[in-house]
């Protein structure tokens, strides 16, 4: 049962989509990058439905050529792919650049289809086999023709991964950019289907043994989960709203810059316990709070602002040059400067506190002042605590203050306080 589920989910899930998407193409025909995704989701359902043993066979014998049903399917998801690549090119770049690209990418497949065709041929497998790579693998010219098969597979679902990735990184859209998210997760399992078959197909060939006991049943799955999740991601966008997938992701990015801040808003509190509106609760305690998020993250935000100021009177004023120098060197620019500057002002300014050192002169912590609202300025806070709570260059920078000016008592040590 749960085989035969595998092997025909994916195609049922792939027509469906085809069904699904193309009343908009209808709306807009003239639309390339919706083109590309239809064409893309139609020659990927096409290589499914070919590759069903029924249909498999069928094929072979109106044909008249034994296996010539696995070119097809193979070729058909080649084309699918190329077809997603045009897709998210058009999706990334402007309308010149990515007919540029498309045109490379498609002089690749033509030249993999041609491979294609004359490894098939010189094989001359005159015996009917579903599993044909499997069954033939011994054959000469099957391992070729299936690492070419593979190889541009490849090559085509590190653009899908790389341009999905990159695009939902540019958008607003919560429902498009979550979705680009699970296509790019869905390449990534597409990568491990290459990697497990190329690696199944050479073994066979070197009659060595497999270290997976059932390859054909792992092939099967990680087919069934790519598929799902490609299907999933690329029409997203479209029902992902009726649904409320923008709520959900806004409160999972609430969430995740709550927690992200729960322990340098710790180490502020304990240093400053006025600071906190609410009585501060345990870790545990704390990643269990799912309800108003938008007000305990405004609360946070603000409680740690309010931390830094505090502790304005043991801020060095040197450290901004050390770390700025370190940054340098370190090729860090721009904001993640910013934030690692912050990071080791708050770090030596608790050490400062600690030791009851006040320091002459005392410099701003203000970097993170006149952000547009409590987003940019939590997610400018997440970054601090990054620096503050994990990276190595918050203790490289109070390691150099102890050959600058010195606190009103013994110059502070490396290391910083624990979150």
């Amino acid at each position: 049962m749960i085989r035969t589920v595998l092997v025909y989910a994916p195609s049922a899930l792939l027509w469906a989509a085809v069904a699904y998407r193309l009343p908009a193409l209808r709306r807009t025909p003239r639309d390339r990058r919706l083109r590309a995704y239809w064409s893309a989701t139609l020659s990927f359902a096409l290589a499914a439905t070919v590759l069903l043993p029924p249909v498999y066979l069928a094929i072979d014998e109106l044909a008249g050529t034994p296996n010539v049903a696995r070119l097809l399917g193979n070729a058909l998801v080649l084309v699918s792919a190329w077809f997603n690549q045009a897709f998210l090119h058009y999706l990334n770049y402007p309308e010149i650049q990515a007919q540029q690209r498309i045109r490379r990418a498609g002089w690749v497949l033509l030249g993999a289809l041609a491979l294609l065709a004359t490894f098939f041929a010189l094989a001359g497998i005159a015996e009917e086999a579903w599993d044909f790579t499997g069954h033939h693998a011994a054959a000469p010219f099957v391992l070729e023709f299936r690492l070419v098969y593979l190889g541009y597979l490849a090559f085509a679902l590190v653009q899908v991964v790389r341009l999905a990735w990159r695009y939902a990184g540019l958008v607003d859209r919560p429902a498009l950019r979550l979705g680009l998210r699970v296509v790019a997760a869905g390449g990534m399992v597409g990568l491990a289907y290459v990697a497990h078959e190329a690696l199944y197909a050479a073994t066979r060939r070197l009659g060595l043994t497999y270290p997976l006991p059932e390859p054909a049943r792992t092939t099967e799955l990680l087919i069934a989960v790519a598929v799902a999740l490609l299907v999933t991601g690329s029409t997203m966008p479209a029902w992902g709203p009726r649904i409320g997938v923008p709520t959900l992701y806004r409160w999972m990015q609430r969430y995740r810059a709550y927690r992200r801040l729960y322990a340098l808003w710790v180490t502020l509190c304990e240093a400053n316990p006025e600071i906190a509106f609410l009585p501060r609760r345990s870790a545990l305690a704390d990643a269990l709070r799912v309800r108003n998020l938008g007000f305990h993250l405004y609360r946070r935000v603000v409680e740690i602002w309010d931390g830094r100021l505090a502790l304005q009177p043991y801020v060095d004023p040197t450290i901004t040059l050390q770390a700025e120098a370190l940054c340098r060197n370190n090729g860090i620019e721009g904001e993640e400067m910013r934030a690692v500057i912050e990071a080791a002002s708050l770090a030596a300014a608790l050490q400062a506190k600690a030791r009851g050192h006040t320091v002459q002169d005392a410099a701003s912590l203000s970097p993170a002042a006149g952000r547009a609202d409590v987003t940019a300025e939590a997610a400018f806070l997440g970054k601090v605590a990054h620096y503050f709570m994990r990276s190595p260059l918050v203790p490289a920078i109070l390691a150099r203050l102890g050959d600058g000016p010195a606190c009103r008592g013994p110059a502070g040590a490396a290391g910083r306080p624990r979150g």
